[in-house]
């Protein structure tokens, strides 16, 4: 009877020892074959799992998941790199709590088909997270300068971002000005006098809810909301 109780509580030592300091890489494989499941592709990926105690990863559980990878594709977004760190996570009923990062080097298509640099941030509850999209100062009013003078065959001498939210072109001694909209589907757009240019928008595959925009003194932020847990699904 004694041997057999020893065998039991060894058994009990060992299993606890292997959930204890296995579970956070077991988990960690999970969720990089959950990404793979959502479409999710990179060069490289590392994972890592937060449980305190690990003991409840056994139930799916885990206080933090981080995400590092590069070269990303996924649901449409391709990315330099991605730092996610989502807490609160249920491995199994794949929900989440909170997730906060970015995407960097992102490919934002425009209406002419080439692309340009963008960055995201994202911060908030994971099925409707605050999102930021970025667009540099330099490549907005270029990207502008050049749809213009292709809409209305017309070259301009300058552009520049105003605040809050302005494009304006100056063609010899005249400046003509634009206002910088989001249409209902999801594409910027500048409307003057002149008419209406369509400058750039994000793929619908990615689940941003966008619904406005700004210009800062660092270019252009379009903002909106990222169902981030959908992406896990």
């Amino acid at each position: 009877m004694r041997g057999c109780l020893s065998v039991i509580v060894i058994a009990a030592l060992f299993i606890f020892g292997a959930i204890w300091f296995g579970g956070p890489p077991l988990a960690g494989t999970v969720v990089q074959a959950t990404l793979t499941g959502s479409g999710f592709t990179a060069a490289e990926t590392d994972v890592d799992v937060d449980a305190d105690p690990p003991l409840t990863l056994v139930a799916g559980r885990a206080d933090r998941i981080t995400i590092h990878a590069t070269d990303v594709l996924w649901h449409g977004l391709q990315a330099g790199t991605m730092t996610l760190a989502i807490d609160d996570v249920d491995l199994f009923a794949r929900t989440a709590g909170h997730v906060e990062g970015s995407f960097e080097d992102v490919e934002l298509r425009t209406e002419s088909g080439s692309a340009i640099p963008v960055t995201i941030a994202i911060d908030g509850p994971a099925n409707g997270a605050e999102t930021t999209i970025r667009v540099a100062r330099a490549t907005m009013e270029r990207l502008a300068l050049a749809a213009f003078e292709e809409q209305f065959n017309t070259k301009a001498d300058h552009v520049a971002l105003v605040a809050p939210n302005e494009v304006r072109f100056r063609i010899g001694e005249q400046t003509v000005g634009a206002k910088l909209e989001l249409s209902e589907d999801g594409v910027v757009t500048a409307k003057s006098a002149l008419g209406t240019v369509r400058l750039v928008a994000a793929d619908p595959a990615f689940p941003i809810e966008l619904s406005g925009l700004a210009v800062a003194d660092d270019g252009l932020s379009i903002e909106g909301l990222m169902d981030v847990a959908s992406l896990l699904r």
